[in-house]
């Protein structure tokens, strides 16, 4: 049975930290199977419009691990040393 303390701190996180929480979760159960190794960078990013003035814009974190010899990566959000609670 999980834990109604649990479920009431995961209603209180916002869809971007849900999202967060599941990669890191999912991650970590699929840790054993495929030794995947997962780092963790701040980014700056151009989003690419001419008119902006205040590119780049960030810094966003995004997770970054290679699958079969290709790199990958996940947008985390633009904060996640709250989650690292």
């Amino acid at each position: 049975m999980v834990d109604k303390e649990l479920l009431e701190i995961l209603g209180e996180l916002s869809e971007s930290d849900l999202r967060r929480l599941q990669f890191l979760i999912d991650n970590k159960l699929n840790e054993n199977v495929d030794k995947k190794k997962v780092s963790y960078r701040k980014k700056n990013i151009k989003c690419g419009k001419e008119s902006c003035q205040s590119c780049p814009h960030g810094p966003y974190w995004y997770a970054e691990w290679s699958e079969d010899g290709i790199r990958k990566s996940k947008y985390l959000g633009k904060n996640i040393e709250n989650n690292a609670k």
